[in-house]
């Protein structure tokens, strides 16, 4: 072959290279490492939406109310608002003096699996201000104090929360007296 030949062979063999298509292979993969941060989360319900705490003529009265709290960690602070116990229903009503709470016994909360930390009693202490309205009852709030699951570092429970009223008039109005109990559950930063 000629060095002219030899030229136009390999120009010609160019050109055919520069216009055949270049395939890919014809699979592939990669990989990424793919992570995600669980946050602390705690939920809370109501297990008996609307107790009732017996009657009574005179006297204390207290009502046991169910919580179930479920929280992914296993240390949880408890804080309590109740309100007093009002005639009707009706929180704004000033005709009938409402059922007071019975401040000097306090709130007790028992976890079914748990109990108070640091030395704490179940027994929250009322603050003696004024807490949050709660559904349009004025509350009374109490001390928060932190609690521990003996679960395996969750906290998935009843927590049982006693309130306690003192109705001390012999001449309060007959009828349904009643009041709401509030628990909030704080979970601490990690």
């Amino acid at each position: 072959m000629t060095l002219r030949k030899s030229f136009a062979f390999g120009a010609l063999m160019a050109a055919v290279a520069a216009i055949t298509p270049a395939y890919a292979d014809l699979n592939g993969s990669a990989t990424a490492h793919v992570r995600v941060l669980v946050n602390p989360n705690v939920g809370l319900v109501a297990a008996t939406p609307t107790v009732d705490a017996g009657t009574v003529q005179t006297g204390n009265v207290t009502a046991s109310i169910d919580f179930q709290v479920d929280a992914n960690k296993q240390e949880v602070s408890f804080q309590v608002d109740a309100s007093a116990l009002y005639k009707g229903n009706d929180p704004t009503g000033t005709a009938v003096a409402p059922i007071p709470l019975l401040l000097s016994a306090g709130v007790v909360v028992q976890p079914s699996n748990g109990n108070a930390t640091n030395g704490h009693s179940n027994t929250l202490i009322y603050l003696g201000s004024a807490g949050p309205a709660v559904q349009g009852f004025p509350t009374t709030p109490t001390e928060t104090a932190q609690f521990s699951s003996s679960q395996n570092n969750h906290f998935s429970q009843i927590v049982n929360v006693k309130v306690t009223w003192n109705q001390a008039d012999a001449e309060l109005p007959t009828g349904e007296y009643s009041g709401v109990v509030q628990l909030t559950a704080l979970l601490l930063p990690s």
